[in-house]
């Protein structure tokens, strides 16, 4: 990722264990649970909103993507984002057995692994290596999120997922090749570099990038990329009927890129509403979702 970004993130990361961390953990999510589980018990939504956590929804989606070779017809790729497995490892055997019966060339997890930003158990990472039979032996491709550590990569990449740290890996199939291109968080850490990943990948059939936040969808259509998959906002999480968000997350840059598909110039993108939660277990009118994308010429 360069030594430079390298050096950034890893400083905002001791940072963050110095004020966040140590024997008094002061996060402030492990300080907001109690209070909004008291809340939503109190208002007598607690079951209703875990129960939706505890469901997450196997959506398809089409991308169709001009110039797109035959040979590529039909490529599907896996999406989850924003799992926060050690939140609540009961959803872990669920993921599990919606994931292990679909079909799909690859798959992709577009950051947040874990739910606090400062953790030390890594349970979260046990969790993801029980996960991985499921993807039936398709490569699987990463980015890291907001709540993730560099110290986490070997880890991934040891149990057979590999982490894109700006930068950018090929998938081949029938003398087609799609580019499959990560960078490190743009949001919190900011320290993605799209010219990096993207490197070399202009002769490929498709550019396909994974990026945590969808904030940087602008300087994704600037680069040429064919398709964006991103994450982060959890859809809003905790919504009001109909799905409408309680937050407007304006630091996004656009209200269009904030949840399930959107264009921005010739860049077609997805914000997956998530996989997982943050904080607390629980999810109201915003559904948690297993993605399959599947790829097709326009």
């Amino acid at each position: 990722m360069g030594s430079k970004l390298l050096e950034k993130r890893l400083a905002t990361e001791n940072t963050r264990e110095l004020l966040l961390g140590g024997s008094v953990n002061i996060c402030p999510m492990r300080i907001a649970r109690p209070v909004v589980n008291l809340a939503f018990k109190a208002a007598g939504l607690w079951k209703r909103a875990h129960r939706e956590f505890m469901n997450p929804v196997v959506r398809e989606n089409e991308f169709q993507i001009p110039s797109l070779p035959e040979q590529l017809r039909d490529f599907k790729i896996l999406h989850l984002s924003d799992l926060h497995l050690d939140l609540d490892t009961n959803l872990t055997k669920i993921i599990y057995e919606r994931v292990k019966n679909l079909s799909f060339d690859i798959a992709v997890v577009t950051g947040d692994f874990n739910n606090y930003t400062v953790h030390t158990d890594g349970q979260a990472l046990v969790e993801m290596r029980s996960l991985i039979p499921a993807f039936g032996g398709a490569p699987i491709f990463g980015v890291l999120g907001n709540h993730d550590s560099m110290r986490d990569v070997p880890v991934m990449e040891d149990m057979g997922v590999r982490v894109l740290l700006n930068e950018n890996t090929r998938i081949e199939k029938d003398g087609a090749e799609i580019a499959i291109a990560g960078i490190d968080d743009p949001n919190i850490f900011a320290t993605h570099d799209l010219d990096k990943a993207l490197a070399g990948t202009d002769d490929a059939a498709a550019k396909v990038l994974l990026s945590h936040s969808p904030g940087i969808h602008k300087e994704a259509a600037r680069h040429g990329v064919d398709i964006m998959l991103c994450g982060h906002i959890h859809g809003g999480q905790i919504c009001l009927p109909g799905g409408k968000m309680l937050r407007t997350y304006k630091d996004q840059g656009a209200t269009h890129v904030l949840r399930g598909h959107w264009s921005e110039g010739s860049t077609q993108g997805w914000t997956s509403a998530g996989t997982g939660s943050c904080g607390v277990p629980l999810r109201l009118n915003c559904p948690p979702e297993i993605l399959l994308h599947r790829l097709i010429p326009a």
